[in-house]
Parts: C-alpha cells; sequence; structure tokens
C-alpha cells in the first residue's frame, strides 16, 4: 500500500467514526428495546395461563407481522427484511411464553 493510500484509509477511518458511534448506540437501544418487549410478554404468559389462554395465538402473529411489513414502505425498509426480523422476534417470545407457562404449571401442580 502507497502513503497516499494509507493516509487516506486512516483518514476514511477516522471519518467512520462517528458513525460506527452512532450505530453502537442505535445497538443498544434496541437491546434495551427487544428487553422490554420480553419483559411485556413475559407478563402476557401469566395472564394466558391464569385466564387459561393458549399460548400460540396464530391471528395474533399473522396480525403483528402484517402491521410491521406494513411499516416498512414509509421506514425505506425492504417488507422482507422487516418481516425475518420480525419472525425471529416473535418465535423467540413465544418460545419464552411456553417455558413461562410451562413452569407456572409445574408450580401449581401441572394444571
Amino acid at each position: 500500500m502507497t502513503m497516499n493510500a494509507e493516509r487516506n484509509a486512516a483518514a476514511g477511518q477516522r471519518d467512520l467514526q462517528p458513525y460506527r458511534q452512532q450505530l453502537d448506540r442505535i445497538n443498544h437501544s434496541l437491546v434495551d428495546l427487544l428487553a422490554e418487549r420480553m419483559e411485556v410478554c413475559r407478563t402476557i404468559a401469566q395472564v394466558k395461563f391464569t385466564s387459561g389462554i393458549p399460548m400460540m395465538q396464530p391471528h395474533r402473529v399473522t396480525s403483528t407481522l402484517d402491521q410491521v411489513m406494513a411499516l416498512s414502505q414509509s421506514c425505506q425498509l425492504r417488507p422482507e427484511y422487516l418481516g425475518r426480523v420480525f419472525e425471529l422476534i416473535i418465535k423467540e417470545t413465544c418460545d419464552e411464553e411456553l417455558r413461562i407457562m410451562e413452569a407456572l404449571g409445574q408450580s401449581r401442580g401441572g394444571e
């Protein structure tokens, strides 16, 4: 690499730094939001259990995915991208709800 190319690369790295810091802040916010969302889902699991509502609510999953993908265009994101991200989020929250509901059932003697 020539001296000029090395200087350009170093300048480019410096130019990228504020954007990388911004991405780090956004990533932390996303993690905080996912944790908040999961906490709400944990509460939902408890309500479902005490109310005798099945964990899986297919219409709610479909509705959530439809809502998210409808937002994609106004946010300049591909619907398929958001759909895949939220399918993963929903799968994890469903798994967590199931774990909670099973634990609650065991703590009540298998209700």
